[in-house]
């Protein structure tokens, strides 16, 4: 088995998905898929710094610290558009201060996610 460090954030997406459906729902688990957020207007102003990938409101992140520039916390399992709530984790909480590209597959301050107008 790898270290953690060696999981992609893609692969860690993989495993917690593989995780809910084996447990099955649980109440400790939140997942959210909805973005309370219009796609067109919102998303169209977010893009990796690395790549310039844009998420949509069907992209979605897991609460999980291992293998990320985080500070261990443990993690609560939740999945959800980390863009829909600026990185805050409706599980737990926990204010995600780096975000994963599910396209380069770098690591990227949350805040430098958010183009700002130039003008």
């Amino acid at each position: 088995m790898p270290h953690a460090a060696e999981f992609t954030p893609i692969t860690i997406s993989l495993i917690m998905g593989l995780e809910l459906l084996r447990k099955g729902p649980s109440p400790d688990i939140v997942i959210a898929w909805k973005a309370a957020i219009d796609e067109d207007d919102a998303f169209s102003r977010i893009r990796c710094p690395l790549c310039s990938w844009q998420p949509s409101a069907s992209s979605l992140w897991a609460c999980a610290s291992f293998g990320t520039p985080e500070p261990y916390f443990g993690g609560c399992g939740a999945i959800w558009n980390t863009f829909a709530t600026r990185g805050k984790c409706p599980g737990c909480d926990h204010q995600w201060q780096w975000t994963s590209c599910h396209r380069c597959e770098g690591w990227s301050r949350h805040a430098d996610w958010y183009a700002t107008e130039r003008g």
